[in-house]
Parts: structure tokens; C-alpha cells; sequence
């Protein structure tokens, strides 16, 4: 008769009953420390990632906003336009006077002229600096848009400025041809008078118009001081 031997237990296997019953016991024990382990490894990155996910949120909307104003920059225009319904208008908005208010009284009396400006231009669905003295708004203007502001200044002085102002209907999906528009009706109202506010009309202002600069002077002091 052939004899059975038996086989070889395998390196790592428990040999006896008393060792197998020991590593059933143990097993859920290791599984357990390193389930919890696990779970504060996740606790900490979702925390990390909570963070990370803040400082882009951050930092996008940083990117989208006048540092001086917090009203929307050109980018953030680019983006808010995509909201702009048929039935709104635009306002492009440029001071009058602004570059003697801050040449007589100073960068700090400019910028709170500046600040007081873009505070009266919230309640608008979108509103925008373009840099330098020129502001946009966009929404249904059925009253026009406020062309004089009377400001005090950090001196204590008040001032009264005032503002030339064009005005178009939307064109959606072309902000850089409303802004066009905008912009031949407002030079045709800075020509009529100071605080002129007309609306476009392609009979007098179709006209060549040169490409509007992204960074004005204004904006390359305020980034060094």
C-alpha cells in the first residue's frame, strides 16, 4: 500500500491548529489599524484638496476683478458677457476730467474718486473697469446710468465729476462689437459736452475705430506703487 505523506506546509502558513486559529483571530485586528489609517490618510488629502480647491477659487476669481474697484476686469467682462441677454444694453462709461482730479489732488484722491464711481455702478447685472477712467455696465437701462457723482476726497475736499457715456444695444456673442459701438457713441458725446450721454447710430458712427489698449498708463503706475 502506498504511504501518504503529508504535504509540506508553505513558508508563511500557519503549521498547526493553535497557529491558524491565532492568525484567524489577528487578521481582523491588522485590517482594522489599517482601515483607520487609511481613513485619516483620506480625511487629511480631502482636507488638502478642500484647500487647494480654495486658493484656485481664489485666485480665478482675483484674476477676473479690478484690484482697485473689485468690479469685474476685462477678463471678467469676457466671461460675465456670456450672460448678457438681447433685450440689455451697454454703457461704456469715461470720466471727465478725472486726469486733473489726479494730478492736482493725488493718486490717493484719484482712487477714491474711482472707488465712489464703481460703488454707484453695482447694482447693475454686470459692471466692469476697463482700467485707467472707463467703466462698463451692462443690463437693462431703462433710466439711462448716473453721469455725475459728487465725491469726497481723503482731504476732505468734495468734487463733482462727470462722465461721457455711450450707449448700445447688446449684440450677443460680440462683446468686442458692442464695445465698439459703445465706444463711437461716447467719443460723440465727450465731443457734444462734458456729461453727454448718446446712443449709437451707425449712420454717424460707423467709422474706423483703433483696437482699444488692454493696459492703460494709469494701470502700469498702479502695478508699481
Amino acid at each position: 500500500m502506498a504511504q501518504i505523506v503529508p504535504e509540506a506546509p508553505t513558508v508563511g502558513q500557519p503549521k498547526t491548529p493553535a497557529d491558524r486559529a491565532h492568525a484567524v483571530a489577528a487578521a481582523p485586528l491588522v485590517r482594522r489599524s489599517q482601515v483607520a489609517s487609511l481613513r485619516a490618510e483620506v480625511a487629511s488629502l480631502r482636507a488638502q484638496n478642500d484647500r487647494l480647491l480654495e486658493l484656485l477659487q481664489a485666485a480665478e476669481r482675483q484674476a477676473r476683478r479690478d484690484p482697485l474697484t473689485d468690479l469685474l476686469n476685462r477678463a471678467g467682462l469676457d466671461d460675465g458677457y456670456a450672460f448678457a441677454q438681447g433685450s440689455w444694453e451697454l454703457a461704456l462709461i469715461d470720466l471727465d476730467g478725472f486726469k486733473q482730479v489726479n494730478d492736482t489732488h493725488g493718486h490717493a484722491a484719484g482712487d477714491a474718486l474711482l472707488t465712489a464711481v464703481a460703488d454707484s455702478l453695482r447694482e447693475y447685472p454686470i459692471a466692469a473697469r476697463l482700467g485707467g477712467d472707463e467703466f462698463v455696465v451692462v443690463g437693462r437701462l431703462l433710466g439711462g446710468v448716473a453721469r455725475h457723482w459728487p465725491v469726497q476726497l481723503p482731504s476732505g475736499e468734495v468734487v463733482c465729476v462727470s462722465a461721457s457715456v455711450g450707449v448700445t444695444r447688446v449684440v450677443i456673442g460680440d462683446l468686442a462689437a458692442t464695445l465698439r459701438q459703445a465706444d463711437a457713441a461716447m467719443y460723440r458725446a465727450k465731443k457734444a459736452a462734458p456729461g453727454s450721454l448718446l446712443s449709437y447710430d451707425a449712420d454717424l458712427d460707423d467709422r474706423p475705430v483703433h483696437p482699444r489698449p488692454r493696459v492703460r498708463l494709469r494701470d502700469r503706475e498702479a502695478t508699481t506703487r
